[in-house]
């Protein structure tokens, strides 16, 4: 028989006190606040201020930080562009939580993927992530998915491992060359898809500049991001709406003109497709926002 050897929680998560992914325009801003657990903002489109016991910093698309229990702490938008995060805040006495202390983090690939997959799993556990500052409805994963409250723990706990170690070495899937290249090229027809927001490409002109067959790109693209290629440019197209609309400059009219779309209808349709809102009702919503003086 063999002797059971018992493994060391190095980071032990108490649990969430909330989860929230925002939307915001380039005007927002909330009032300090502190708190006696931790707060994690990831800036993932756009760019934000933090503002952190007195002091500010700068943080750009990808990037994140961290406020300790008791810090005072507000965020704002830089009044230019809108900007969406994902707010985490959650309990851990680990001693190893110091290291987070004052600090703001880049993040590469294989963190983004963490968050993805934590972001993810917090919907099947919770249903919905809340996108409202003033909501403040205790989490409740009672009715999730099998397992899932379990893997947000996971996800967040394994994302935190590799902050600290430093290092993003991904130990799972991403092993043999064959799915490397795969990814490395949907990466790069993505990137062709934003370099081209602002025109109307086609699948036909993807498999011209990257001169594979539509049924290869097909394969490649749904693997990497769980979307058909032109279905994933749609919706980039409408996130880019949403910025704009959000930045509250161009009239909904000049928006579906600048992003090529053949007519104001067929933009409204395929806005609200994705939404569920009509531009102006989602310009409302979230405009209802205002940067207090």
């Amino acid at each position: 028989m063999f002797p059971l050897t018992q493994v060391k929680n190095d980071i032990e998560l108490d649990g969430f006190h909330s989860i929230y992914y925002f939307e915001f325009g380039k005007d927002y801003y909330h009032l300090p606040e502190n708190h006696d657990y931790w707060e994690m903002v990831y800036v993932d489109k756009g760019e934000i201020i933090a503002l952190s016991d007195g002091k500010s910093s700068k943080l750009c698309e990808g990037q994140a930080i961290f406020h300790k229990p008791g810090e005072m702490h507000a965020h704002t938008s830089n009044g230019e562009v809108a900007n969406n995060m994902l707010v985490v805040s959650f309990s851990c006495n680990s001693e190893c939580m110091t290291y987070f202390e004052n600090k703001s983090f880049a993040l590469d690939k294989t963190l983004k993927t963490l968050l993805s997959l934590f972001l993810k799993e917090a919907e099947n556990a919770l249903g919905k992530i809340s996108n409202n500052y003033y909501d403040k409805t205790p989490l409740d994963f009672s009715n999730g998915k099998f397992g899932s409250a379990q893997l947000v723990k996971f996800h967040f706990t394994e994302f935190l491992i590799k902050l600290l170690r430093g290092k993003a070495d991904m130990s799972s899937n991403i092993s043999d060359t064959r799915q490397v290249s795969q990814d490395t090229l949907a990466e790069m027809i993505v990137a062709y898809m934003k370099n081209n927001i602002y025109s109307q490409i086609t699948l036909n002109d993807i498999c011209d500049n990257f001169f594979l067959r539509k049924s290869q790109i097909s394969i490649i693209f749904k693997e990497y991001t769980g979307k058909s290629p032109m279905r994933y440019y749609a919706d980039l197209k409408v996130g880019e709406a949403k910025k704009l609309l959000r930045e509250d400059i161009l009239s909904v009219s000049e928006i579906s003109e600048k992003l090529n779309y053949s007519g104001i209808h067929n933009f409204s349709r395929a806005f609200k497709e994705v939404t569920g809102f009509s531009p102006m009702g989602y310009k409302k919503s979230i405009l209802s926002y205002t940067k207090t003086e």
